[in-house]
């Protein structure tokens, strides 16, 4: 069992291999984009167009409402097609999954003291857990079909 938390930097990495696992596990074609690489966290084929992913990780020890926000600089990610807030439990390292679409994210979006933060209440609001149908071609903007 781990006693304390990851880094940020582990925890991330972290979310985005298992949202990659995920998403593989459910039939999607997905990579994870190289560390350090401009653009997006996770990229997705879905019905033979590449979507991108902004992958934002939050651990906690006990229960998930230790997470306060998830860090969302829509300056720099506004662009991604989703956004996937992972909620990670530490003693377990099993993750929920949140995906909303990119005006999902923005409807959650909140800046306050110069940082952008989408927070869980509303996250959760909005995206039901462990759902990615999202994801099928039939609710995805500009999809061909």
């Amino acid at each position: 069992m781990i006693e304390r938390k990851l880094s940020h930097q582990q925890a991330g990495s972290l979310g985005e291999l298992l949202a990659l696992a995920k998403l593989n596990t459910l039939g999607f074609a997905a990579y994870v984009s190289p560390e350090g690489a401009p653009g997006h966290d996770l990229m997705v084929v879905v019905d033979g167009q590449p979507r991108s992913i902004e992958v934002k990780t939050r651990q906690f020890r006990v229960r998930p409402t230790e997470i306060t926000r998830w860090p969302v600089d829509l300056g720099s990610k506004g662009d991604a097609d989703f956004f996937l807030f992972v909620e990670l439990d530490i003693r377990t390292l099993l993750p929920t999954f949140y995906l909303l679409n990119n005006a999902q994210a923005r409807e959650t979006h909140r800046v306050s003291a110069g940082m952008g933060n989408c927070y869980p209440a509303h996250v959760r609001k909005l995206a039901t857990a462990n759902n990615f149908s999202a994801l099928l071609p039939s609710a995805v903007p500009n999809a061909q079909v």
